[in-house]
């Protein structure tokens, strides 16, 4: 007995595949029968939205636009599209894809909460009803003779012994069929639905990616021609908004911009941007510090009120003053903008006809007519200690260059305005500015490469 015990082997644990399997299995079994009952069941009612416009033409909103219309985020889209993927609509065409075009007359049910006053509530529109089918709450045509009593099915044919034939199958034979159909049903169509769900879960659930350069470029250039006094010292770029800090805050945003938190912050969706700006119009002193919540995060040093000293690691902070110098020194905007360091030059950095390399920050300072000293249109790295009087100077003038020039320091300055702590694992804190940046990935770079 104990050898037949030893030799017995141990039945495996259920993979969770096959429970998934089991249980997708007994509930097609299960609600089979109800079908019949329930197909014709009217669909609850819904909050719904149908696209403005002539129906069948292609409609110029987004997804994105659609969710700031009728929810008031563009950001929502993806709780749209998840709702409405796959969905057939009135003109007979499917929603499959994000980017899809979208068709007026189309119509989307909107998640709970909705509050545009052009949503509706109740069931939603479908597809007209093809050739000798009838749509929900159609009639039938007058001349179509109607039964006025319980139609009568044909009877299954009996066999020999009196069993009776299904579909010309026994009714064992019927059974398994059934059964073996209902499971290849499951594999085919449950579990790819199932993966899929939890697919578009986890990626909704990822940080948006971030928005690009020549988007922010875009948003200023409008912002340049709408709202010439509007003072930026901060930008977060996703892939469908700018989001703009300004200070002093103003609360009368123009269109497209909306203002938020008093005016504090202007938001305006990339798509209704300036296609085509000025190159060679913006802000000359951004840089990018990093992303929040995936998207890309630029501050505009001249904005300081005086010095923007880089602490923490030594080398980090020289790298991260390194990739400043490379990012401003090749956009077109700080074209005429003179790049001055004082020190050795860090790396990376921009083309050597770029940089003036001198050893004294007095050779910087240019002085007016009536004697007083300037500084504008500069930008000035400081990579070796100087004389705090010199700190002094250069943290005054750039304070009094109505945004123009910018001074940073490698390193702490005692009279610094703004200061970014470096960490040697790429991190990067600009928490005086309210920004929280996200952790850099152990492959990352320290400061996301621009090029457009």
């Amino acid at each position: 007995m104990r050898r037949l015990l030893r030799s017995t082997p141990s039945r495996p644990p259920r993979a969770m595949g096959g429970r998934l399997l089991a249980v997708a299995a007994a509930l097609v079994l299960v609600l089979l029968p109800l079908t019949a009952g329930t197909a014709s069941a009217v669909e609850p009612s819904v909050p719904y939205w149908v696209v403005p416009g002539q129906p069948g033409t292609e409609s110029d909103l987004t997804l994105p636009g659609v969710a700031d219309r009728v929810l008031g985020d563009s950001r929502r889209w993806p709780e749209i599209f998840e709702l409405n993927q796959g969905r057939t609509q009135p003109d007979g065409l499917v929603l499959t894809e994000p980017t899809q075009s979208i068709r007026a007359g189309w119509v989307f049910v909107l998640p709970e909460g909705a509050a545009s006053g052009e949503i509706r509530i109740g069931a939603p529109p479908t597809a007209a009803p093809s050739t000798g089918e009838q749509g929900a709450g159609q009639q039938p045509p007058a001349d179509r003779p109607q039964p006025t009593g319980p139609v009568a099915l044909p009877p299954a044919a009996p066999v020999d012994g009196g069993e009776t034939l299904i579909l010309g199958l026994r009714p064992i034979t019927a059974a398994l069929l059934g059964v073996g159909t209902l499971l290849v049903l499951a594999v085919v169509v449950l579990v790819p639905m199932l993966v899929g769900r939890r697919r578009r879960t986890a990626e909704s659930t990822r940080p948006a990616a971030a928005g690009s350069r020549a988007m922010l470029d875009r948003a200023l250039w409008q912002l340049t021609t709408q709202a010439g006094q509007a003072q930026v010292y901060a930008a977060l770029v996703g892939p469908d908004r700018v989001s703009l800090r300004l200070a002093p805050a103003l609360p009368d945003a123009p269109p497209p911009w909306q203002a938020r938190q008093q005016g504090a912050i202007w938001e305006a969706p990339s798509w209704q941007l300036d296609q085509s700006p000025d190159d060679s119009a913006g802000l000359p002193l951004l840089a990018t510090v990093g992303t929040v919540g995936g998207e890309l995060a630029v501050v505009n040093l001249g904005r300081a009120p005086g010095i923007v000293a880089l602490t923490g690691d030594p080398a980090a902070a020289l790298r991260v003053a390194g990739a400043f110098l490379d990012e401003i020194g090749r956009h077109p905007t700080a074209a005429s903008v003179a790049i001055s360091v004082v020190g050795p030059l860090p790396s990376p950095g921009p083309a050597p006809e770029r940089v003036r390399v001198v050893a004294d920050a007095g050779q910087l300072l240019m002085r007016t007519g009536d004697g007083s000293e300037t500084l504008r249109d500069h930008l000035v790295v400081v990579t070796a200690p100087i004389p705090p009087t010199e700190l002094e100077r250069l943290g005054a003038l750039a304070a009094t260059s109505e945004g123009t020039a910018a001074v940073l320091v490698v390193g702490d300055a005692p009279n610094a305005a703004w200061r970014f702590a470096a960490d040697a694992d790429g991190s990067l804190d600009v928490g005086v500015l309210g920004l929280h940046l996200d952790r850099p990935t152990p492959r990352g770079r320290l400061v996301p490469g621009l090029r457009g």
